[in-house]
């Protein structure tokens, strides 16, 4: 069994999504069969147990808990420093197969590759908002000939993939729904429209929530229907507790129509949210991979209404979703349209947990990762 090392070059905050991502690379690993060892900087949150077989943490760099994970400067190269003398530590100590690393730890695992000759590995994330192929093509031909495999959350063109200098060495393992979670028992038939609570849970993805003032202006439309239920949740208690006064004088005579939530990671919070949920409403998400809600909406089994980005094109179609675009009017007209239809919010919901399950079956991502680290392993190093 090849043994890895895994590099975090971060504080680890457990309610990121950067963190989340490593969390599933490292359960992978351990799926597919591999030994992983975690260097990590100290100072953050703790780490789940079972993840990794050892935990170590360097010596302590100031101020590492405000380290971003992007950008540069003094700290960042401090803890670049600190963390590639303790990596070079751990292989004179131990014998890895593997050097595992993401994000800025890359150039760590350059140096290691250098140093002892074994397989370098490293993940690209797209949350970075770098361009992998115009970054790569920007390297060295003895750095790009050192890389052993690239994983990536999102997928390249065959022409991208040739203009990157690393065509054949970039696999996709895209992001998955949190594994805790299963298909809840789908909404309800609405068979009296007229008479039956219609619930709208509508999530934000910023602390100002700023995405919903749509969702927001549509809401004059409405809560016209005495029937409808609306749970915002996202933003800090702060934020929660502004738009809840400024909706409930707006609107004095909904307040027991709307709920408010503050933003909350933990899994039974979510699924308390969506739980009598008919419709979920996402707005607009940055990016160009699925967000984490997306798919742990999905893997619940809830209809989703959505506005059209990118961001949701990869999963999201009009079989699966309810897709609108960024406009007052077009919001509302869809909400009052699932109001009345008796049993589309139930197909939708069906139709998502299939979607997610079959295209980001945890499965695949195992096989996929245990094909690659084997193709590394048994070729042989120049």
């Amino acid at each position: 069994m090849a043994r890895v090392l895994y590099l975090y070059s971060q504080v680890l905050r457990a309610d990121s999504p950067h963190a989340r991502r490593t969390f599933q690379m490292l359960a992978l690993l351990k799926e597919a069969g591999f030994k992983a060892d975690l260097l990590t900087l100290p100072g953050g949150d703790p780490w789940p147990t079972g993840l990794a077989e050892h935990i170590y943490v360097t010596s302590r760099v100031p101020l590492t808990r405000t380290l971003q994970p992007y950008g540069i400067g003094f700290r960042r190269i401090w803890a670049t420093v600190v963390m590639a003398l303790t990596t070079v530590r751990l292989f004179l100590q131990h014998r890895y197969e593997i050097v595992h690393c993401s994000d800025r730890a890359i150039r760590i695992g350059g140096l290691i590759a250098w140093l002892f000759g074994t397989r370098f590995v490293f993940e690209w994330r797209s949350a970075s908002g770098h361009d992998l192929i115009r970054w790569a093509r920007w390297r060295t031909r003895r750095f790009r000939n050192s890389v052993s495999l690239v994983i990536t959350d999102t997928t390249y063109s065959v022409t991208q993939l040739r203009n990157s200098g690393l065509y054949g060495k970039i696999a996709s393992i895209q992001a998955l729904p949190n594994p805790s979670l299963t298909p809840l028992p789908p909404p309800a038939i609405r068979t009296a429209p007229s008479t039956r609570q219609f619930r709208i849970t509508a999530f934000s993805y910023n602390d100002k929530l700023t995405d919903l003032s749509l969702f927001c202006d549509a809401l004059p439309l409405l809560l016209r229907h005495p029937n409808i239920r609306i749970t915002f949740v996202g933003g800090t208690a702060a934020t929660i507790e502004r738009l809840r006064q400024r909706l409930i004088h707006r609107f004095p005579n909904a307040s027991s129509s709307l709920i408010f939530r503050p933003k909350s990671v933990d899994i039974p919070d979510f699924v308390d949210s969506i739980t009598e949920a008919d419709l979920v409403f996402l707005p607009v998400c940055s990016g160009i991979t699925p967000p984490p809600l997306l798919l742990d909406t999905m893997a619940c089994g809830r209809a989703i209404m959505a506005t059209r980005c990118p961001a949701y094109k990869a999963l999201l179609t009009p079989q699966n979703a309810a897709l609108v675009g960024a406009d007052v009017a077009e919001i509302a007209d869809c909400i009052r349209y699932h109001l009345t239809a008796s049993t589309r919010c139930a197909e939708l919901a069906r139709l998502a947990a299939e979607t997610v399950a079959k295209e980001r079956n945890p499965a695949s991502a195992i096989s996929a990762l245990r094909s690659c680290y084997t193709f590394i392993l048994l070729e042989p190093r120049e």
